[in-house]
């Protein structure tokens, strides 16, 4: 079919990014046995912007188990930042047939432009607007973020597919009457995007 869709919203971590901040966490809860019950909340604080990567690594570093310095936390946590080169190139064919490409992300600015911008220069150039948490006071998914990402590039929910690997970010969307699709790897994205008529992503 004929796809309605024009504007492409997609995630940031586990989707176009591995998350190098819950990697650290799982990686040393599961060699160490801690378990941080509170660790939504603290994730939550730095996507709002109430803490800093220093804080972060701060509160990882008081785990028990840890003897780290900061910097060989940091150093461990940025070891994981992989960016997914093969759903880069979808996005980019996407942008380049003009499509809207959009980035809405629940993550911390200074993180982002720190860190991601500079190992991958290629990030900003994907999408035609990019949506940090921390920087608009939102976090998915409260259904404001969302109209907030529609209005910048002035798309209508029906025309518009959120790709997210949460659920319940999923569901948000769908709320406002945004198209979801539940990611999980780049290939079952792109058969999604040919059922929706769009065949040009291995081209």
């Amino acid at each position: 079919m004929d796809s309605k869709i024009n504007t492409f919203i997609f995630d940031c971590f586990k989707v176009i990014c591995t998350p190098p901040f819950g990697s650290w966490y799982r990686e040393n809860s599961s060699k160490k046995g801690f378990v941080d019950n509170n660790l939504e909340n603290m994730f939550n604080d730095f996507d709002l912007g109430k803490m800093s990567e220093d804080d972060v690594i701060d509160y990882f570093s008081k785990y028990e188990g840890v003897n780290s310095t900061r910097e060989k936390i940091r150093e461990e946590i940025y070891s994981f930042l992989k960016l997914d080169n093969k759903l880069a190139d979808m996005i980019l064919k996407l942008k380049n047939k003009g499509f809207k490409t959009v980035l809405l992300s629940n993550s911390n600015s200074g993180f982002v432009k720190g860190k991601i911008y500079t190992t991958y220069p290629e990030f900003e150039s994907l999408f035609n607007e990019i949506i940090i948490s921390s920087d608009v006071g939102m976090l998915k998914p409260d259904k404001n973020i969302y109209l907030y990402a529609l209005n910048k590039v002035n798309s209508k929910p029906e025309e518009s597919l959120l790709i997210d690997d949460s659920k319940k970010n999923v569901d948000g969307a769908t709320k406002l009457g945004i198209n979801g699709f539940l990611y999980t790897d780049s290939d079952s994205f792109s058969e999604h995007l040919k059922k929706l008529g769009i065949n040009f992503a291995e081209s």
